[in-house]
């Protein structure tokens, strides 16, 4: 996976990069797992991300990309997908290069509900997410 596999805060399979097992070092993507531009030529992709709603067998996440897996996703690719989040991109961005670090990723701060109420916001967000893309495909062929 890497930036261009990131499309509207979807997975594209489009454009894929394909390499030999015996290179790879890393670990499969998961379902639920969130892939995330953090570093890039164009500073507006820093930050791009989407999350991993299908089994993908033989799938790592290229360079330039990061992953974030946690037991409440679907809260952390809602919260990745905030204004704040955004500002929390620019107050760390530097002057030259576009990227997050592992170090401002961990600096990064935000409030955070308890566990249960991060399930049922994330779950909230996941059905709306879910829904647009419903209606954006009813759309289309309509």
């Amino acid at each position: 996976m890497r930036s261009s596999n990131v499309q509207n805060g979807e997975i594209s399979k489009n454009d894929c990069v394909f390499i030999s097992n015996k290179v790879v070092n890393s670990d499969n993507v998961q379902i639920g797992d969130i892939i995330v531009v953090v570093r890039n030529g164009s500073r507006n992709l820093i930050g791009k991300h989407a999350q991993i709603k299908e089994n993908m067998p033989n799938t790592v996440i290229g360079a330039f990309m990061t992953g974030i897996r946690s037991k409440d996703s679907n809260f952390i690719n809602a919260l990745l997908s905030t204004q704040l989040f955004e500002n929390e991109i620019n107050k760390n961005m530097g002057a030259t290069i576009n990227q997050i670090t592992g170090y401002m990723f961990a600096n990064m701060e935000f409030f955070i509900p308890q566990n249960e109420e991060q399930k049922k916001l994330g779950n909230l967000f996941l059905n709306i997410d879910n829904l647009i893309t419903l209606h954006q495909y009813l759309y289309l062929y309509i």
